[in-house]
């Protein structure tokens, strides 16, 4: 298993994603925060052997990227180095274009 890292980038969107849980969609804390625990979970798991399809979206494919899909709506990127991958970015499936 390789080691995963997270860049501020994907921290700071998923705060984001935990305020707008909990501010526009008025989901409870506790609600917010096991969504986004599922989503940390995921992304440790991209740690494992197995490898995901390179991006085809224009924005990280340009840089290598490789992109996991998590429950169908949103997309990690992340890059994979002999030491480990480091996860870059996330978007909402609805956001990305081709």
């Amino acid at each position: 298993m390789k080691e995963v890292h997270i860049s501020a980038t994907v921290w700071d969107k998923m705060d984001e994603l935990e305020s707008y849980l909990t501010n526009e969609l008025k989901l409870s804390k506790k609600l917010a925060f096991r969504k986004t625990a599922k989503m940390r979970k995921f992304i440790h798991s991209l740690g494992e052997p197995i490898l995901y399809a390179k991006c085809r979206f224009k924005k990280w494919a340009a840089r290598g990227f490789y992109c996991a899909v998590f429950e169908k709506s949103w997309i990690f990127a992340y890059e994979v180095f002999d030491e480990g991958i480091i996860v870059r970015d996330m978007e909402h499936t609805s956001i990305l274009k081709e």
